[in-house]
């Protein structure tokens, strides 16, 4: 029986898989199985996999008769694995050849923990290491610098008081097999992985190990970029937080204080991505809004019916488009506005990225005319100062004002 099973899902992943498996082969540690379950893959995934699970009889693959969805494939891979420990992994993420002995070791020396974690690095589609440019990044990638055991509440207490994961994604976590027996709760959209995390805190400590042991692939067409812009993986925070609230009384963070943070952080990122955009119209909102909807048309979040949970979604989409539509104009404001007051009057006469509400239009037209005014006087008052300087009878006179300038001997 191995040791260790990894568990790893695949779904049109020909691009990275060889270059994923072949980092499992490479391991130091060799006690362990490759449970690889191909999701109806519309590529050469499936073929990919069989030929390596030919080739070494320690990876298992097989097809699934139908498409399953993400957390429900792996899933099927954590009913197929007997191993004592699990290892998750992504068809995209790379193995060091340490990591597997390094991670049973942690278990090994540290009785009573249930999740090992590790350093990752962050590269590119290319394998290109993307550095960590402020202080958020560096602790996501390396939250401490040294080994470090904590609490399960600990762990649990401080991402949830942080709000941010730094607990890692699936290519660097090793959970005991008996601590995850209930599997990933299908109900989240994106950070399923992290409630799994919290399972396993439940009944154990975390292992932290200040070693690189991963790469973290970040490109434009992961799993995870892609469910970025959904408005569920949004809700997945709100329900995390409400999962584990008990969590959240113990440090003293309200419901209201943690949704509306989120609630926030929502609306800039949308901001952001209207503020990259060259043109920002009512397709492109629209656009916006579906992506926000699941890529599906808002009327059809409105059943006969009458399914709240879907009705708030709708809702929900909307509310958040339109306060990221108001930042986004209060911003183009401020911009046009600071151009204005410095003589630059391109910016202001260009055509604005969105439709800006009238009252505000009203307004910047206002104060656009009263800058034009005051830089035409001004300019006025300097050609009037330049005349008279230039003037015949301001040189005559020369001689005279020096001689009214000089200071006067009291007497």
């Amino acid at each position: 029986m191995p040791e260790v099973s990894i568990c790893l899902p695949l779904y049109n992943g020909e691009k990275y898989l060889r270059r994923a498996i072949e980092s499992v082969l490479a391991q130091t540690f060799t006690n362990f199985e490759l449970l690889i379950a191909d999701d109806c893959s519309t590529d050469s995934s499936s073929k990919i996999a069989a030929e390596y699970a030919a080739r070494d009889h320690r990876v298992k693959a097989w097809t699934n008769k139908q498409n399953l969805g993400h957390y429900p494939n792996y899933n099927a891979c954590l009913k197929a694995a007997s191993g004592k420990y699990i290892k998750l992994f992504a068809q995209d993420d790379i193995f060091k050849p340490e990591m597997l002995q390094q991670m049973v070791a942690a278990f090994e020396k540290n009785p009573g923990i249930t999740v090992v974690s590790c350093a990752r690095v962050w590269v590119d589609g290319d394998e290109r290491p993307i550095p960590a440019c402020n202080e958020v990044a560096r602790k996501l990638t390396q939250p401490y610098l040294t080994d470090t055991r904590m609490t399960g509440s600990q762990a649990i207490e401080e991402t949830l008081k942080e709000q941010i994961n730094w607990l890692g994604e699936p290519v660097c976590q090793m959970f005991l097999g008996t601590a995850i027996s209930a599997g990933f709760d299908e109900s989240f959209n994106q950070i399923g992985d992290l409630d799994l995390v919290y399972q396993a805190l439940q009944s154990g400590d975390l292992y932290f190990v200040a070693a690189p042991l991963c790469l973290f692939r970040r490109h434009s067409e992961s799993w995870t970029i892609h469910n970025l812009a959904k408005l569920g993986t949004y809700l997945d925070w709100i329900f995390l937080g409400a999962k584990y609230s008990r969590y959240l009384e113990q440090i003293g963070i309200s419901q209201e204080e943690y949704c509306l943070h989120f609630i926030k952080n929502w609306i800039r990122d949308l901001e952001c991505e209207f503020n990259c955009a060259k043109k920002l119209g009512v397709a492109e909102r629209a656009r916006v809004l579906q992506d926000l909807c699941g890529k599906v048309k808002p009327f059809s979040l409105f059943t006969a019916g009458r399914n709240p949970a879907h009705e708030l979604k709708a809702l929900s989409a909307m509310g958040l488009l339109q306060s990221a539509i108001l930042e986004h104009e209060l911003r183009l404001v401020h911009g046009e506005i600071a151009s204005l007051s410095n003589g630059d009057y391109s910016v202001a006469t260009a055509e604005p990225m969105i439709p800006i509400r009238s009252g505000i239009a009203d307004a910047l037209s206002s104060i656009r005319q009263t800058l034009q005014e005051r830089d035409k006087e001004i300019a006025s008052l300097k050609t009037t100062l330049k005349e008279m300087g230039e003037s015949t009878s301001w040189k005559v006179t020369e001689p005279l004002r020096k001689l009214n300038s000089r200071p006067r001997k009291s007497l």
